[in-house]
């Protein structure tokens, strides 16, 4: 197997991109690596191009919430280049998340790069002739429930609404909510609400000692992310509304539904210090990261690379006791900002605009329409999702802050995660500048509240 390149090179004219990625490494009915760079190569050669480049992420997900090297330097190649056209075995080895999406339509804003994938049906191995199928579990199961669907009916159980199939995590038999378990449920919403990442949540979870559904000692992102996602937790049962016990609210349920639509919130993503990557430099806008100096003290800095300027640093316990001397000022301002819409309408908008912005990336990676007309159709989902997106922090923060009166005066006992929630929810920009006295780690701190 050919390795990506190690470094960014000028891309040709004749030059085509190619993604090649498998979740784990093994052969399942998703094509193996060989199989997708030999697809992908033939489709390169139909296209006209004489070059390819490929960028390889062997048994990483694109489900879970782990980097895929390769992938980012695909990114990063595109951004160097004038244009580019990426060819993918099917366009899932490419993104599974909005988000993913969204960092490639930030690309095609700026430059023309087309996607180009070629049909699931041309892909799918073929058996010998005479060889004997045995069909999957999940096929035996279609088949057994296809005459139900087709007489238009679903099970006895599920179109009254009914709880039915194995374990019901946060629920007893009879519908009604299971206590301890329902607690757990409750509290992995307001983290979620809260602006706690997964990872965060399921190491809370482990650091408490709460036992996992399957009664393991040890909550994985994955776990608490298929909780929040489950339909028993939004009370539906395909089409028809759940009649079992109620653990969340309609309006929870739509704001949860709505987060991963809006644009990435990074709050709790990865520093574990009060103002690490929130933080960012008066001289160049780069995020600071929190590092310790040879003589042990701990500061936020701009890291010194050849995008960043490197010049700023800052005391890290002056610059959290700065920030934290403000938050009952922001706090009192942010409680006047009330949403103007409800959840579910924001929900509602979310999902249409999302749904403009694919078809249009869809249609323009496939040489529907032109770069240009691609630009003009994301322009009215774009200001939709900025629109609502404002309305949604509005209350999410309005339901973090009713937890919080005293954000200034509590917020030393809370954990790292939840210190960076309520700065998050407050502060819309903080900027370090360098001192004016010349001192090393002299500086300013500028506080921009939210809307």
């Amino acid at each position: 197997m050919r390795a990506a390149p190690a470094r960014s090179i000028p891309i040709r004219t004749t030059t085509a991109l190619l993604y090649l990625r498998i979740s784990a490494n093994r052969t399942s009915e998703h094509a193996s690596i060989e199989q997708q760079r030999a697809d992908c190569t033939a489709l390169a050669a139909h296209l006209g191009y004489t070059r390819t480049m490929e960028f390889v992420d062997e048994a990483v997900s694109a489900y879970q919430d782990r980097a895929r090297p390769a992938y980012q330097q695909l990114l990063r190649q595109l951004e160097e280049s004038e244009a580019g056209t990426i060819l993918v075995w099917h366009l899932d080895r490419l993104y599974r998340k909005p988000r993913e999406l969204e960092q490639l339509l930030d690309l095609l804003d700026m430059r023309p790069i087309r996607v180009e994938s070629r049909p699931r049906r041309m892909l799918r191995p073929q058996p010998a002739r005479g060889t004997p199928v045995r069909p999957s579990t999940r096929r035996v199961r279609e088949l057994r429930i296809r005459p139900q669907r087709r007489a238009g009916c679903a099970s006895p159980t599920a179109a009254r609404g009914l709880l039915h199939g194995g374990r019901h995590y946060g629920y007893l038999d009879d519908g009604s909510l299971h206590p301890s378990e329902a607690w757990t449920l409750r509290r992995i919403v307001h983290g979620y609400l809260a602006g706690l990442s997964v990872a965060v949540i399921a190491g809370e979870l482990t650091d408490a000692g709460i036992p996992t559904p399957a009664g393991g000692i040890s909550w994985r992102p994955t776990t608490a992310r298929s909780i929040l996602t489950s339909s028993r937790l939004h009370s539906q049962r395909g089409p028809n509304q759940g009649t079992w016990e109620r653990a969340i609210t309609p309006d929870e349920s739509a704001l949860i539904r709505a987060i991963p639509l809006a644009p990435r919130r990074d709050a709790t993503r990865s520093s574990t210090t009060l103002l690490g990557a929130l933080a960012r430099c008066g001289t160049c806008g780069h995020r600071l990261v929190s590092t310790v100096t040879s003589k042990g003290q701990r500061v936020y800095r701009c890291r010194a690379q050849p995008s960043s300027c490197g010049s700023v640093a800052a005391d890290m316990r002056r610059a959290n006791r700065a920030v934290i001397a403000q938050l009952g000022r922001l706090q009192s301002s942010a409680l006047t900002c009330l949403p103007v819409r409800a959840p579910a309408t924001l929900l509602s908008m979310l999902e249409a605009a999302s749904t403009e912005m694919l078809t249009a990336a869809e249609q323009y990676g496939a040489g529907k329409i032109t770069h240009k007309a691609f630009l003009h159709r994301r322009l009215h989902p774009t200001s939709i999702i900025a629109e609502a997106d404002a309305d949604l922090r509005r209350h999410l923060r309005g339901r973090l802050l009713r937890q919080h009166p005293e954000a200034a005066s509590t917020i030393g006992v809370l954990t790292a995660g939840r210190q960076r929630t309520i700065v998050d929810a407050l502060v819309s920009t903080l900027i370090v500048q360098s001192g004016r006295s010349g001192r090393h780690f002299d500086f300013r701190i500028e506080l921009h509240p939210r809307k």
